[in-house]
């Protein structure tokens, strides 16, 4: 006999049956649950696997870009650093830059000389 509560109770083997499959059917549902979990847990593994693959090909194409970037810098500088000594030197007698400017030109070449009054006044009439 078993004791609840201050109360003897004897347990049948009616009871004792039920209890059984109570116990039987907790198992069994532990047991989808787990198994419900497992498959979880593989998906989820698969997903995170498929995910580190991309992420590893996606940061193998980024190295790839930054070596491609530092190559064309390399050779952008090496042209500017060409065309910066091609304009550096001189360019012989026909250089128009060593070409001295000459101040004491002809009379009658500077604006005010070849400016004209005619006395007209200029009216700016807009397109209708």
């Amino acid at each position: 006999m078993e004791k609840g509560k201050g109360i003897d109770i004897e347990l049948t083997e009616k009871d004792l049956r039920m209890k059984l499959q109570r116990l039987r059917q907790e198992i069994q549902e532990t047991r989808e649950r787990r198994i419900a979990v497992v498959f979880a847990t593989a998906i989820a593994r698969e997903a995170n696997a498929a995910l580190d693959a991309d992420l590893a090909a996606k940061m193998t194409k980024c190295d790839v870009m930054n070596k491609e970037i530092a190559d064309v810098r390399k050779e952008r500088d090496v042209f500017n650093k060409d065309i910066a000594m091609m304009l550096r030197k001189p360019l012989g007698k026909h250089s128009f830059f060593n070409q001295e400017a000459n101040i004491s030109g002809s009379e009658g070449t500077r604006p005010e000389a070849t400016e004209e009054d005619t006395g007209e006044e200029i009216i700016y009439k807009p397109p209708l």
